[in-house]
């Protein structure tokens, strides 16, 4: 596949040049769109903000590497879960709210959101932005990919819900299996669609 490793390159004051023994890939999302989440990294903390992923899958289904994902960042803040996971972003909104039924959605920031909607009561919220086809198929090929090259079973979650103890989990998770307070990724991914299919690869 394809790997843009260019365009949203980060510096090392981005994360922590450190190599670490890889045990799972964790799949989150943005929540905003047109890459803004890359301009809020390099802007915070001085430009020294280190609370990154390796790498992000646009709606296009580009795949764009901020750094080698063998280092790692503080995107969790807790050393054993920050070193061996692989953190991938999908570029999405995430939840979405309306003034009335007949008004347009809105993201979190307060932005219209114009694309297409998926309807699901989960976490507090009942309205999610959609996941794209190309991101799904893309998301597939880089998980298949990181999976071969540091040695982590090619498995996953076939839910989104939060994971008890997931200490001993080598494999692919979504950020809300990790706390319950995490929306993503949402009620719009198709969790048993995704393990069935990176499985049968």
């Amino acid at each position: 596949m394809v790997i843009d490793d260019k365009t949203y390159q980060l510096e090392e004051k981005n994360y922590i040049p450190i190599e670490c023994i890889k045990k799972q890939i964790v799949i989150g999302h943005t929540n905003n769109n047109e890459m803004k989440h890359v301009v809020g990294w390099k802007k915070r903390h001085n430009g020294r903000y280190n609370k990154t992923a390796a790498f992000t899958i646009d709606a296009a289904g580009v795949v764009y590497k901020h750094f080698d994902p063998k280092y790692q960042s503080k995107y969790f803040r807790k050393l054993e879960l920050d070193t061996k996971s692989i953190i991938i972003l999908l570029e999405n909104d995430g939840w979405l709210t309306r003034k009335n039924a007949n008004s347009a959605f809105y993201n979190w920031k307060g932005d219209i959101y114009n694309g297409k909607v998926i309807g699901k009561l989960w976490r507090g919220f009942n309205m999610w932005s959609h996941y794209s086809d190309k991101q799904f198929e893309a998301s597939a090929e880089l998980v298949t990919m990181l999976c071969d090259e540091f040695f982590i079973p090619n498995v996953a979650m076939s839910h989104n819900t939060k994971i008890v103890d997931l200490s001993d989990y080598h494999g692919v998770v979504y950020k809300s299996n990790i706390e319950k307070y995490y929306t993503d990724l949402s009620p719009a991914w198709n969790c048993e669609e995704f393990k069935n299919k990176i499985e049968q690869i």
